[in-house]
């Protein structure tokens, strides 16, 4: 199986990955950090990394100058690539941070890739009362999901329901809001309050749009409530569980039809738990739009996925996926995949195995270097 020698290709990169990562620009250099203090392969985020993002990207530690603008730039490969696209697929993001008092502001900028436009992809303010331990946020972000589909992605597949449209409705959870969030902690209980009121409208990391045949917006603004508990945390583990309530009313204007509005509702399922060098993934999600067609269609949806990863040195990991979703034709597939981080470099190799077809292979290197401004 072309899965095993994949992963056999990625064990002989380990090694070399065992040697502490150099620095990264922009929140290493500002704190004086090693890009493995936050990153396990990056763009993923380890257990410090996601303190260091829900805490507005502050530490309690002197701030240094530092570059303003960094990039990040990827080459993919694809073994069998979309009709009218290449195997090798150049693109590029613009990640941009400064600090205006409490306030940190951060960017996202696509140059754009497999024939589509350069856009701002994700662009907000955010700021941290540590009093109250609550995260504010203001602008386009992601939605708090608890595996990122734009800033930390694993590898090259969609995540189960992440990307679903439903009908007519083309408002995948994978889309960035314009809005505000909060995020506060109770104890052991993180809760996230979302409410947008316009969502991102292109392809992401600015691929080439694919033609929907309408134009949609926020009729009524969607409201989120994310809730996860963590159960167990030891030196060697955790587990923790949560739940997602999303709502809103998104006005669709088919071509040569009369608007419409579409009701819909997301509701989500989440569990996991780390042991040593495992780590375990799985969330569910149930859809219902009330009109998805114009024609007062009530059309259900569901899917999700279950990941297991394995992490033999800290920079450094192998995963199998499950992804499923239905809405209402069912679409599978099986991910094979691993990657190694060596210095501010990535090389992500996969296989994706659709039932009852041939697998196909792809794959990224992906290199982080700092821009030209300075403070």
């Amino acid at each position: 199986m072309r899965s095993s020698v994949a992963a056999a290709a990625l064990a002989a990169l380990f090694a070399a990955a065992s040697a502490p990562a150099s620095a990264i620009p922009i929140f290493a250099q500002r704190y004086h950090l090693r890009c493995g203090q936050c990153h396990s392969v990056l763009p993923e985020l380890n257990a410090f990394g996601n303190y260091f993002r829900s805490h507005g990207y502050r530490l309690p530690l002197p701030e240094h100058g530092t570059t303003v603008f960094a990039m990040r730039y990827q080459v993919e490969y694809d073994e069998h690539p979309a009709a009218g696209a290449r195997q090798w697929q150049p693109g590029g993001i613009i990640l941009g941070s400064g600090n205006i008092g409490p306030i940190t502001a951060f960017l996202h900028y696509s140059l754009g890739a497999a024939g589509g436009p350069g856009g701002t992809f994700l662009a907000f303010a955010a700021g941290y009362n540590a009093r109250t331990q609550t995260l504010y946020r203001g602008g386009l972000f992601e939605l708090p999901l608890a595996q990122s589909p734009g800033q930390r992605l694993d590898d090259l597949q969609q995540y189960g329901y992440y990307g679903a449209h439903v009908g007519l409705n083309n408002l995948p959870l994978s889309s960035p809001r314009w809005g505000v969030m909060a995020e506060r902690t109770f104890g052991k209980l993180t809760a996230d309050l979302t409410v947008a009121f316009g969502s991102y409208q292109g392809a992401a990391y600015g691929g080439k749009p694919v033609p929907t045949g309408e134009f949609t917006w926020n009729k009524q603004p969607e409201v989120g409530l994310w809730l996860r508990q963590k159960l167990v945390e030891s030196n060697t583990g955790e587990v923790d569980i949560g739940a997602t309530a999303l709502g809103g009313t998104l006005g669709v204007l088919p071509t040569g039809r009369l608007p419409f509005a579409d009701l819909y509702q997301r509701w989500g399922l989440l569990a996991h738990a780390r042991y040593g060098d495992l780590d375990f993934q799985a969330e569910q999600w149930y859809g219902d739009d009330h009109d998805a067609d114009g024609f007062l269609t009530n059309q259900h949806s569901s899917g999700g996925y279950a990941r297991l990863k394995f992490y033999p040195i800290p920079h450094a990991y192998l995963g199998i996926r499950y992804d499923a979703y239905a809405n209402p034709y069912i679409t599978r597939d099986v991910v094979y995949y691993g990657a190694v981080q060596i210095a501010p470099c990535r090389f992500l190799l996969q296989e994706v195995q659709p039932p009852g077809q041939h697998p196909y292979l792809s794959g990224a290197f992906t290199i982080a270097f700092p821009g030209p401004l300075k403070y």
